[in-house]
């Protein structure tokens, strides 16, 4: 007897990023990229200014592209697909703006 699945409620509001936590680390002693090493605190700041347009930070491990002087992040919403490297807080702007390529796309 096949039990149906549990599905709950996301404790969290606005869309989900997911950004490499060992990309933070590296960009600690960086006081030019501060807002990027901090990547969650930096969104909750942006959350504020434009709660219409929420996002929520989980930090995960090692994504396996690491950048030089950036953050790798995945917005499964919008690019399941794809991965997507910050440089500055103009990066996170830009990444909430651009027009999402949907997964049916990224194959073709």
């Amino acid at each position: 007897m096949a039990s149906e699945l549990k599905t709950y409620v996301a404790p969290w509001n606005g869309r989900l990023i997911l950004a490499c936590r060992k990309c933070q680390k590296k960009l600690k002693g960086d006081p030019d990229l501060r807002a990027l090493a901090k990547l969650k605190k930096t969104i909750k700041r942006r959350n504020k200014e434009h709660p219409e347009q929420a996002l929520y930070v989980i930090n995960v491990p090692c994504m396996d592209l690491c950048p030089k002087d950036g953050v790798t992040v995945c917005n499964p919403a919008e690019m399941p697909l794809r991965l997507s490297i910050l440089r500055s807080k103009g990066d996170i702007e830009r990444m909430v703006h651009k027009p999402g390529a949907r997964e049916a796309d990224l194959r073709g």
